[in-house]
């Protein structure tokens, strides 16, 4: 399911080259700076906040955070997250500015790197491999979790227009930063249907596409209307509330195999396995949404990730159908390369769905690759124990291989 021989070798060869090139223009760079292209100006609203973290389990790869103000409340506020390798920004050199993804995570996540290993980490796969990544927060990510349905009456206006319009607010930030005019959009689960509906509606801006897990949005997410004075959606449910959650995540992170909170499972491990395998609604119920227990994911890691989400999601863009004919239309007309994922467990609704809109940027054939993941459930897809093979290395393959530049002689 993973790279075969001859993309392991190609990737491998293309990867040298590209770095090499790329000291090059660094020496030149450091020796006589070059009058090249920067790109559009920095955005002014985007601000560095704290200092370079390096990554613990990524050593030479930091992160820097950056955040901006949108609009009036303390919630109107999105940021942006770099992996890169050095702890100061990278020099102004080419191969920043043909290399560059920004990431756009799924319902209730953000994009603070939460698991460092580069073996379950896209992000941090990508950075360790010369990619310049960034990763966004919408503005859910700056809601206190102790946030009332009372005080969320905002969300009710957070449609998902308003946050393709965050997300190009970023993207032109990325685009000053790196001198980059079209960069790779990326997109986990909903990231995947904002990362269609932003190529859409920016085709210029979008060299290619790399959906995981994600589709073209449709119709209402939810067929029935939604309840007075609920705002927001909460990531904890009526038995596994937000704060049980998040004790079962820390019980597993600290020791797996102490005792279960619920008396029925032996271990903290198998009752996250189970709760997870068992997850009902969209995903059906036999691991739509992680198949630890099939071998695909591990309890641990996926308690480090499913600890990063935040509480609330806008209710109002359960109920909305966001690509109109209009939209998909555009898509269509942008032929942007894609390269699509699809975990088979949720159902053949599903895979069908996504099989579907990886079609639908117009794209020829064989600049559209899909992936269908046999017995993989929705989180697998990004941090399981075959994501590094089976979904990592091909989208880095899709990027190397849609950016011309890497591909000259020697």
């Amino acid at each position: 399911m993973g790279l075969d021989r001859h993309e392991t070798l190609r990737l491998r060869a293309i990867i040298r080259a590209s770095i090499a090139t790329s000291l090059i223009y660094l020496a030149i760079a450091y020796v006589a700076p070059l009058s090249v292209h920067a790109g559009p100006a920095p955005a002014p609203d985007f601000v560095a906040v704290g200092s370079p973290r390096e990554l613990k389990g990524a050593p030479g790869i930091f992160e820097r955070s950056f955040i901006a103000t949108v609009g009036t409340s303390p919630f109107d506020k999105i940021g942006l997250h770099r992996l890169d390798r050095g702890s100061t920004p990278p020099a102004a050199a080419f191969r920043h500015a043909m290399l560059v993804v920004l990431y756009l995570p799924g319902t209730y996540m953000n994009g603070e790197t939460t698991i460092e290993d580069p073996h379950y980490s896209f992000q941090v796969y990508l950075a360790e491999h010369g990619i310049d990544v960034w990763s966004f927060d919408y503005r859910t990510h700056f809601i206190p979790p102790t946030s009332t349905q009372g005080e969320l009456g905002e969300l009710a206006g957070w449609t998902s227009d308003i946050f393709e319009s965050d997300i190009d607010k970023a993207v032109q930030f990325i685009r000053g930063q790196t001198g980059s005019d079209r960069i790779f959009v990326a997109g986990f689960s909903c990231g995947g249907g904002f990362a269609y509906l932003y190529a859409a509606m920016h085709p210029d801006r979008v060299k290619g596409l790399i959906v995981m897990d994600g589709s073209i949005p449709n119709g209402p997410f939810v067929p029935v209307a939604s309840k007075p004075g609920q705002f927001a959606t909460d990531v904890g449910g009526a038995h596994l509330t937000y704060d049980k959650r998040n004790a079962l995540l820390k019980m597993v992170i600290e020791n797996p195999d102490q005792s279960a909170p619920i008396a029925k499972y032996k271990t903290a491990r198998e009752n996250l396995e189970r709760v997870l395998y068992e997850a009902g609604g969209v995903f059906g119920g036999h691991g739509g949404l992680a198949n630890p227990q099939g071998g695909f994911s591990d309890a641990t890691i996926l308690a480090q990730l499913l600890i990063g989400y935040d509480r609330y999601w806008p209710a109002v863009q359960d109920y909305e159908t966001p690509d109109s004919p209009s939209v998909i239309a555009a898509l269509k007309a942008a032929k942007i390369p894609i390269v699509a994922f699809g975990s088979a467990n949720i159902g053949p609704k599903w895979i069908a769905k996504i099989q579907s809109a990886s079609k639908s940027t117009g794209v020829d054939p064989h600049k559209a690759k899909f992936y269908k993941l046999e017995g993989w459930g929705h989180l697998d897809v990004l941090a399981g124990t075959k994501s590094e093979q089976a979904v990592f290395a091909k989208a880095l393959l899709f990027i190397v291989l849609n950016n011309p530049q890497l591909l000259s002689p020697d």
